[in-house]
């Protein structure tokens, strides 16, 4: 039974102190503004940016470190609204194809662009 309660005990110390060692510093900062730089401008962005900034003139290290929480915060939001808005961007177009009425469009005989997948080439 002891010996339950003593793996039990450390077990709860070695759990505690892993979001000790993963915790935000003020000596993040270069690379909090380096993060925030790569980001795409938009709303999360500049929020992120405006609490970097009193971060860095923050006159504590527990204002620093709250402000930088919050960087990280908007800063993950505009991350991921980013790799939202390039996934978007991969998927294709749908493309008209010609038809016997429309033979303008790609595949058709009075068609003089480039070729489109998925639509036959004459």
């Amino acid at each position: 039974m002891r010996v339950l309660v003593v793996t039990a005990a450390a077990f709860l110390c070695l759990a505690s102190a892993l979001p000790a060692a993963a915790a935000i510093s003020c000596s993040d900062i270069p690379a909090a503004q380096k993060f925030v730089d790569g980001l795409k401008p938009g709303p999360n962005t500049s929020k992120a940016q405006a609490h970097l900034d009193k971060a860095k003139s923050a006159s504590s290290d527990s204002q620093c470190v709250a402000e930088l929480g919050q960087v990280n915060k908007y800063a993950s939001a505009s991350a991921a609204a980013d790799k939202r808005a390039a996934s978007r961007g991969s998927h294709p177009r749908h493309v008209a194809c010609a038809d016997s009425l429309h033979q303008d469009r790609p595949g058709g005989t009075d068609y003089h662009g480039p070729a489109v997948p998925g639509c036959p080439r004459r």
